[in-house]
């Protein structure tokens, strides 16, 4: 009992006081075969004969008492270090009703000391065994096979050990007539020599029946932990979650597996690899819910679930959640949940269907999954960000080609105004040679075509001036702002910079509202930059309202930025409030670090947007940048810029 114990708890600092006690019930053994001293006699009750305690039999049974006393306390303290309702824990508490239905038999060495007590501790001993056999195959308390085996191997071992006494037994007059009244020297040598020699062929066949019978379960055990190692020379994400699944379902042989990671702009584990089950990509299980009790209950416990124990705990404590947990398992085709972390953070799941052989997961199984799994996140946080180096690196050379293109702005409006003025000029001679021409002896149908182009020749005009002040516009905004502080009012900046936005944006699909008279004071600062502060924001808003917009499907939802503005003492606050799809908690931190972006795509933004407001604002105009958000409600930035004296 006491070797079961420390075995089930994994307590090796006690596996030597196991060895003594083995060495001391062979002791007892050649006690009770050769001596009076443990069992000093017999006596008769009304049930028939029993045996009387010898001289050491107290000491005997007070170690007894003292072994079973140690076991429910090892276990019992176990059992409060657990987290509430997990396996270990129910497994733990069966054990110690097995051990309090075996304490019962103990009622047996009450006739040893001559009370006339009827020893039925053999009928509790007979139920604790069924007891035990009842909690193996609710809780997987043990590996049925490997016990099995164990069990078969020991039963021999002990036969092999029992042989000299009956030999003693049933051949002591051969042996008395052979050796003389030294005869049990025999049994007692040979006896010896057993008990010296067995436990190591004891341990050599236990060795090779336990390698025979687990020899599938340690090959594909030993691929995993190779695997694992291997996990992190892989760079390319997509890359290292396929090869993970086809490996554990071929090393394996699973039915069925698939990786779930957390997509921090969506709050969802999205799938983002499979084996098998190719239905489970349909919308419904595509992603798992961070708020769902699947994710909360790993979050919590951080240990693998096993789909079947899920399933008996929610029945046998009728426990809503884990029932709830059990549904989505099922769902998921989920024999085995892992849960991987990145320290805290609860970076993905690795989902793993039944065994084609039909076995159980074993706690082994569990063990290497879990190291696999917690292998993988690292590999997976080294591939994300081996492609985040790479995102930034992407958006630099963007930012460079910008800045190119803006040191270059000056020379190429030059070629385009040149051309553009050629296209007016020519216009212009055309229409008016069109217009000196005499028509009163003209047909209908040729007055009617020089008509159409003076029409035409006029809308060209109106387009030339047109693409005129846009080059003038982006000449403006691209640049450097070296013209130096001004008054400038804020009116007069909205405009410049609605107008640079309608270049990048659909500013038709929303309502942008200005709450503030045109009383306002003007404020100090270099029109260039606050023309680029306020057209980040602008195109901000606008790509939170399209993205609440799809993903919300809001019936009605129109997109709507509401600009303010007030005089506060020597400054002026504006407030920029939009509808939008908001900025997550957990995003705030890096909301102003350069290259984050919380865009649909990276191809929406660079990053580096917000990073340059601050920047203009706080640094080069000393004022305030303040920004606030609701998930899914919208989003406000406030400005605080000096008003100008």
């Amino acid at each position: 009992m006491f070797h079961f114990v420390i075995s089930f708890l994994h307590i090796e600092k006690l596996k030597k006081f196991v060895i003594f006690l083995y060495g001391y019930g062979v002791v007892c053994s050649g006690l009770i075969l050769f001596t009076n001293l443990l069992v000093g006699g017999t006596k008769q009750y009304f049930w028939g004969f029993y045996s009387l305690a010898g001289r050491l039999h107290p000491i005997f049974l007070t170690i007894f008492i003292s072994q079973i006393i140690l076991c429910v306390f090892l276990l019992i303290n176990c059992y409060w270090g657990l987290s509430e309702n997990t396996i270990k824990k129910q497994q733990i508490k069966y054990v110690l009703i097995g051990i309090f239905i075996f304490d019962f038999s103990s009622v047996d060495f009450i006739p040893n000391y001559g009370i006339s007590f009827y020893p039925f501790g053999y009928g509790t001993t007979a139920l604790f065994v069924l007891f035990f056999a009842y909690s193996i195959v609710k809780y997987r308390l043990l590996e049925v096979n490997l016990l099995i085996t164990r069990t078969s191997i020991f039963l021999v071992y002990c036969l092999l050990l029992s042989f000299p006494f009956v030999i003693a037994l049933s051949w002591q007059k051969q042996l008395m007539n052979l050796l003389g009244e030294n005869w049990w020297l025999a049994p007692l040598i040979s006896s010896t020599v057993l008990a010296t020699v067995g436990p190591s062929i004891y341990l050599f066949i236990q060795r090779k029946a336990e390698a025979l019978l687990l020899q599938e379960q340690r090959r594909y055990q030993a691929a995993l932990r190779r695997a694992s190692i291997g996990m992190g020379r892989v760079k390319d994400l997509k890359r290292l979650l396929k090869l993970t699944v086809n490996i554990v379902t071929r090393t394996v042989h699973l039915k069925n597996a698939a990786i779930y990671l957390f997509h921090p702009p969506s709050g969802l584990y999205i799938l983002k690899a499979l084996k098998g089950r190719e239905d489970l990509r349909d919308r419904k299980h595509a992603f798992i819910p961070l708020n769902a009790p699947l994710i909360g209950h790993l979050q919590k416990h951080r240990e693998p679930l096993v789909y079947d124990e899920v399933k008996q705990r929610g029945q046998d404590f009728q426990d809503q959640t884990l029932q709830e947990i059990g549904k989505m398992m099922e769902g998921l085709d989920a024999a085995l949940l892992v849960p991987s972390f990145i320290e805290e953070d609860l970076a993905g799941l690795l989902v793993l269907g039944k065994k084609r052989s039909g076995k159980l997961y074993s706690h082994d199984d569990l063990v290497v999954f879990s190291i696999l799994a917690n292998q993988a996140a690292l590999a997976i946080e080294n591939a994300q960000f081996y492609e985040d180096m790479k995102k930034t690196h992407d958006q630099l050379m963007k930012a460079e080609k910008m800045a190119t293109i803006g040191t270059m702005a000056d020379g190429l409006s030059h070629q385009i105004n040149n051309r553009l003025h050629a296209m007016g000029f020519i216009a212009g001679d055309a229409l008016d040679t069109i217009k000196l021409q005499p028509r009163e002896n003209l047909p209908p149908e040729a007055k009617k075509v020089y008509e159409e182009m003076e029409t035409s020749l006029g809308k060209i005009q109106d387009n030339v001036k047109r693409g005129g002040e846009i080059v003038e516009g982006l000449l403006k905004y691209s640049r450097k702002a070296d013209e130096g502080f001004a008054a400038i009012e804020l009116n007069k900046l909205l405009d410049a910079s609605l107008e640079m936005a309608q270049f990048k944006i659909k500013i038709n699909q929303i309502d942008i509202t200005r709450d503030f008279n045109g009383r306002l004071p003007a404020v100090r600062g270099n029109f260039t930059q606050l023309q680029e502060v306020f057209f980040n924001i602008i195109d901000n808003s606008y790509d939170a309202m399209v993205q609440r917009k799809e993903e919300l499907k809001e019936p009605g939802y129109r997109g709507k930025l509401e600009i303010r503005a007030q005089a506060e003492g020597s400054h002026l606050e504006i407030f920029l409030k939009d509808n939008g799809m908001g900025v997550r908690e957990k995003d705030f931190k890096r909301l102003f670090t350069p290259f984050f972006t919380t865009k649909l795509s990276s191809k929406k933004g660079t990053g580096l947007g917000l990073y340059v407001i601050r920047k203009i604002i706080e640094e080069n105009h000393g004022g305030k940048v303040d920004f606030v958000s609701e998930y899914q409600q919208g989003s406000q930035t406030r400005l605080v810029l000096p008003i100008a004296m």
